[in-house]
C-alpha cells in the first residue's frame, strides 16, 4: 500500500513538472492571447443571457406603496359615524402590467382599551379590497395606480366611550375563510401588508399608526394630530 502512493505521488510529480515547463515555454504574448480568447469566449457564452436578464429586469413591473394625507387617500364617506376612510395607492413604477395584483395584511398589531399591546392572529392573513372593484385580484398598468382601502376612522358617540375614536378595518380572511369586521380603539397600529403579483417582485409594506384617538370638533384636527409612517 506505501509503495502504490508513492508510485501515484512519483507521477503527479512527473505531470506537475511536465506541466510548469510548458507553461516557460509560453511567451507574454502568447499569454495575452489565451487570456484575450478566454474572455471572448465568456463573453460569448454569458452575453445572451444577460442581456435577456437585462431586458426582463428593465421591462419588469415595479410596485410601491403611497400614502399623502390628503385626497384621494382620504375619503369623507357619507355615512354617519364613519368619518374617514384610509386608502393607500399601489403605483406599478414598471414598464410592464402587473398581472393579479392583491394585497394581504400578514401582521397586525394594536393597542386595545387597557393599552395593552396585542397581535391578532385570529383575523390575519386577511386581504384588503381595492377600490372601486369587486375582484381581490387587479392589473395595474405600467406608471398607474389603484388604490385599497385601509380602515375606517369611526366615531360611535357611545356613552360607555366618552371622547374615543375606534378603527374598522374589513377583513377577508385567507384560512378558513370568512369575513367580518376588527375594531378597537384609534391609538397604535403597526401592520405589515404584501402586495403580490403574478408577474412582479412582491412589496413589503410597514405602517405604523400614532393617534390621540380623541374625538375633536374640528374634524380636520384629527388627520393633523395622526401620524402615518411607511418603511
Amino acid at each position: 500500500m506505501i509503495k502504490f502512493l508513492q508510485y501515484c505521488i512519483l507521477i503527479f510529480e512527473n505531470i506537475i513538472k511536465h506541466l510548469m515547463e510548458v507553461i516557460n515555454m509560453i511567451s507574454s504574448s502568447d499569454w495575452v492571447y489565451i487570456i484575450c480568447t478566454l474572455g471572448l469566449a465568456i463573453t460569448a457564452l454569458t452575453a445572451p443571457y444577460l442581456n435577456e436578464l437585462w431586458k426582463r429586469k428593465s421591462s419588469a413591473p415595479n410596485l410601491k406603496t403611497i400614502f399623502l394625507k390628503k385626497s384621494p387617500y382620504i375619503v369623507e364617506p357619507d355615512e354617519g359615524i364613519y368619518l374617514y376612510l384610509l386608502c393607500f395607492e399601489v403605483k406599478n413604477e414598471g414598464n410592464s402590467k402587473a398581472k393579479n395584483c392583491e394585497v394581504i395584511v400578514e401582521e397586525f398589531c394594536y393597542k386595545n382599551e387597557k393599552g395593552n399591546f396585542i397581535e391578532d392572529n385570529k383575523n390575519i392573513p386577511t386581504k384588503l379590497e381595492w377600490v372601486y372593484s369587486d375582484n381581490s385580484q387587479i392589473d395595474i398598468l405600467p406608471k398607474a395606480g389603484r388604490f385599497f382601502g385601509f380602515f375606517y376612522i369611526c366615531d360611535y358617540n357611545d356613552p360607555n366611550n366618552k371622547d374615543k375614536l375606534f378603527f374598522e378595518m374589513n377583513v377577508d380572511k385567507i384560512v378558513p375563510f370568512s369575513t367580518g369586521v376588527i375594531s378597537q380603539p384609534l391609538n397604535y397600529l403597526k401592520i405589515k401588508i404584501v402586495i403580490y403579483s403574478e408577474n412582479a417582485e412582491k412589496c413589503k409594506q410597514y405602517i405604523e399608526i400614532i393617534s390621540p384617538g380623541i374625538r375633536r370638533k374640528d374634524k380636520e384636527q384629527i388627520l393633523r394630530e395622526m401620524q402615518i409612517k411607511l418603511s
